[in-house]
């Protein structure tokens, strides 16, 4: 690798060269390269100290490519075109200044409610239905069951006091899984002492609402949650294909350095 550092010339002045060599000009090569003429000829010369000979024979008039050149020219087209080929290749067709769009099941995004009261659930279901797909369990074990079973919900209300699993015991169970760690888990309860809510938020709660709530403020914290849940699934995902691109993008230029390196050899 490090004899390879010191053979391979700096890329710029690959670009540089390449565009005067095809184009027969400097002045020609500065314009496609939106630099000056004298940016390229020091480019240029820079390659040509590197390699140790003249590529090219100028004079007042003309600049024209000698014999050498000519075959390093060659060599260097055919290789910065797989670069931008490859680099095409990896980086998509997709414009990443707009954030990638994630595949959804459904046109409404979908909310588990868990309330072993049946008059919460109803007056919850007053006021998402037009808004959110609902489904709703009155025990907890119930609901886990049902998320186990493939039951996908893209938020969790959860009451807190309930017979059997309380809300608490539920929101840590479903934060130790690794499937359902990330869904936001909001508590809608009447309890409302400080410490009640310091419990939700320590088990890996989102929000904290007491009862009575007012729809307008439920609706736009829900809001919220889910914006934000859209927001990070979309940069995980913008992550995960910039990671495999420069997985690809790393193979491909081993491959070049090698082959480089083979010219050089």
């Amino acid at each position: 690798m490090e004899n390879l550092k010191r053979n391979l010339p700096p890329l710029t002045s690959l670009v540089a060269f390449e565009a005067a060599a095809r184009l027969g000009s400097f002045s020609d090569a500065a314009r496609e390269l939106n630099v000056t003429r004298e940016a390229v000829s020091r480019q240029i010369r820079a390659l040509e100290a590197h390699l140790g000979l003249s590529l090219f024979e100028r004079s007042a008039n003309s600049t024209v490519l000698r014999d050498w050149g000519a075959r390093y020219f060659e060599t260097v087209s055919g290789n910065l075109e797989n670069i931008a080929l490859a680099s095409v290749a990896i980086r998509g067709d997709e414009d990443e200044s707009v954030p990638p769009e994630l595949p959804v099941e459904s046109d409404q995004e979908h909310i588990l409610i868990v309330d072993d009261m049946a008059a919460n659930i109803r007056r919850l279901q007053d006021v998402l239905q037009d808004r959110y797909q609902i489904t709703a369990h009155t025990r907890a074990e119930d609901a886990l069951d049902w998320l186990l079973a493939g039951g996908a919900a893209d938020l969790i209300m959860l009451d807190v006091r309930m017979s059997g699993m309380d809300g608490y015991a539920l929101c840590r169970r479903l934060k130790a899984m690794p499937h359902y760690a990330k869904v936001p888990v909001m508590f809608l309860t009447s309890l409302d002492a400080p410490e009640d809510e310091t419990e939700g938020f320590s088990v890996g709660a989102c929000d904290y609402i007491a009862r009575p709530f007012a729809p307008a403020v439920l609706l736009a914290r829900i809001r919220v949650q889910l914006d934000l849940r859209s927001s990070n699934l979309a940069l995980e995902n913008l992550l995960q294909r910039r990671a495999d691109r420069l997985e690809r993008a790393e193979t491909l230029l081993a491959d070049i350095r090698n082959r480089l390196a083979d010219y050089g050899d």
